[in-house]
């Protein structure tokens, strides 16, 4: 318990400037939402970018509509909840040997897997808490719009793809950390998995032929289409659970394995 509160102190600057940006973001949407609610001709005016936003696997038909609108604006929800975790697994479990206190922790009468066990119990508490200010933050600046049950339904399935999507990426990143001999290019390898995935989703978007790669990409298992009609395919959500799975379960293994940089 000491090693959980150890750690959510560690990391809750960080998250604080996450979310303070976020929030801000949040403010300046839906201060933008009202300029197109009101103005049809902006609506129109969009529909020439359709394959910009088909890129970006993203549809801007109910773009009137305060879900729609969300819906269209949810790459810079999940592009940041990529990052955020996937950074976090990478420091949570390298830190104790950037900052050189490694010999320390794993001197005292404590198993290594224990720390370890500690250190993703806070990288989970951390992505639930992104995903419930996101969440939270939408509701509260959206919420003079009079909004309906389709949007509330839609929150809860964007959470859920939130809060999925976050923990592929955090657990991830933390395999990383395990596996590389090197701490300091395990931060830069999970930046880079969380920026190429993005980048190759919209190759994939554009290239139909390349279909086939969606089952390798996150940002593509939960499509905010379809959880606008209130869908969740349920072979995403395993391929989820088995990545998640799988990459805790290997750092565990190989971090027991690793010799560390002191």
């Amino acid at each position: 318990m000491n090693i959980i509160k150890r750690e959510l102190r560690a990391n809750l600057k960080g998250f604080i400037i996450w979310m303070s940006s976020l929030l801000v973001l949040f403010i300046l949407v839906s201060t933008e939402f009202s300029a197109f609610r009101d103005n049809p001709d902006i609506i129109d005016a969009l529909d020439g970018f359709d394959a910009f936003y088909d890129a970006l696997g993203i549809s801007i038909a109910n773009i009137g509509s305060p879900e729609g609108f969300v819906s269209m604006m949810s790459i810079y929800l999940y592009v940041p909840i990529a990052i955020y975790s996937a950074l976090l697994g990478s420091s949570i479990i390298s830190k104790e040997e950037r900052a050189k206190t490694a010999e320390y922790l794993f001197t005292l009468p404590i198993k290594r897997e224990t720390v370890l066990r500690s250190k993703i119990i806070v990288g989970f508490i951390y992505v639930l808490s992104f995903v419930l200010v996101i969440i939270l933050g939408l509701t509260l600046t959206f919420y003079r719009f009079d909004l309906t049950s389709t949007f509330f339904n839609f929150m809860f399935y964007l959470g859920f793809g939130l809060f999925f999507t976050g923990l592929i990426f955090m657990s991830v990143g933390s395999f990383f950390a395990s596996y590389l001999k090197q701490y300091k290019r395990s931060g830069a390898i999970s930046l880079a998995f969380a920026v190429g995935t993005f980048m190759l989703n919209m190759v994939v978007q554009l290239v139909e032929e390349l279909d086939f790669l969606k089952y390798v990409i996150p940002y593509k298992y939960f499509d905010v289409q379809e959880m606008l009609n209130g869908n969740i395919e349920f072979i995403y959500v395993l391929l989820s659970l088995i990545i998640i799975c799988s990459s805790i379960t290997g750092v565990f293994i190989f971090y027991k394995k690793r010799d560390l940089y002191i």
